[in-house]
């Protein structure tokens, strides 16, 4: 049986636990408001860059482009998988992966015309695990509003040169969003993006009484518009990502808060029972010697 000093030991090693705990908790609470504020910027932004792109269809300087459907054989597939750097997240990682998976093999890709660039430490081993042969970039997740815009333009260029030079017809970003109190795997198609994002603006109605004047090409300000697009679209999915991971870890770290209180109560009981138990006994032993030299007096 543990004796007191064990008990102790254990008790104090629980403590410091919890503590460690307790500051994982918090700083997910801190970076969950900063992501969130970000995001909703981040949405606003998105809409003055549908605005601008509404001005351009309204006066007849944007078309709405047809997509042609391309053969299975030509089809080629960016998967671009946004997870988490550290673990204590539940399935976030493996429920994007696995989102992935069946997103493309319904699209009817080929394995072989499908190729990966992981974002976050815990989806890169994953993936590698997996012996996936076209995994052709590797970037840490942005651990801070700040550097987001730095991995989202490296990624914008990542998938530019693939564009390029591997003739992919297809970008798929895949990652986690937090919506209410659920948690759950989503997917954007950021290439070609046109036709399904023209044609909701197409059928909308300009809100003001006149349309904005602008002194640039036109050709200019719809590559332009396009290219922001894109990067909002990347840094949204960063930021979703890593709010959903803290989301999720923070409510990982109280359920192990919870444990590791229960624990610690039941440990604090049974210290106090032994202790007593043990003073008993001291008392018992010290009675019993008092009789005994009674008894031989």
């Amino acid at each position: 049986m543990e004796g007191l000093e064990a008990l102790q030991k254990r008790i104090k090693t629980t403590q410091d636990l919890r503590s460690i705990v307790s500051t994982m908790k918090s700083l997910s609470a801190v970076s969950i408001i900063q992501y969130d504020t970000a995001l909703r910027s981040l949405i606003d932004y998105g809409k003055t860059i549908d605005l601008g792109m509404l001005a351009l269809i309204k006066r007849g300087v944007v078309h709405v482009p047809v997509q042609r459907k391309a053969s299975i054989e030509k089809m080629k597939a960016l998967a671009v998988v946004i997870g988490s750097d550290t673990g204590m997240v539940g399935r976030i990682n493996r429920d994007t992966v696995s989102l992935c998976d069946k997103l493309l093999k319904r699209k009817t890709f080929l394995p072989e015309n499908i190729f990966y660039i992981p974002v976050g430490r815990q989806v890169i081993g994953i993936l590698e695990n997996s012996h996936r042969n076209n995994i052709v970039g590797r970037y840490p997740i942005s651990n801070s509003v700040k550097s987001i815009s730095a991995t989202a333009t490296n990624i914008l260029l990542e998938i530019d040169k693939f564009i390029r030079n591997q003739g992919i017809t297809h970008v798929f970003l895949f990652y986690s969003q937090k919506r209410g109190s659920y948690i759950k795997s989503h997917s954007n198609l950021l290439v070609p993006m046109g036709e399904e994002w023209l044609k909701d603006l197409e059928t909308r109605k300009w809100e003001g009484k006149g349309f904005p004047n602008y002194s640039m090409d036109s050709d200019k300000l719809f590559s332009s518009l396009i290219q922001e697009k894109m990067m909002m679209t990347i840094s949204t999915a960063l930021t979703d990502a890593l709010s959903a991971e803290h989301h999720m870890r923070l409510t990982t770290m109280q359920a192990a808060e919870k444990n590791i209180d229960e624990n610690l109560e039941i440990m604090h009981q049974t210290y106090q029972q032994m202790r007593q138990e043990n003073i008993t006994t001291e008392l018992l032993d010290v009675v019993n010697g008092a009789e005994a030299m009674r008894k031989k007096k």
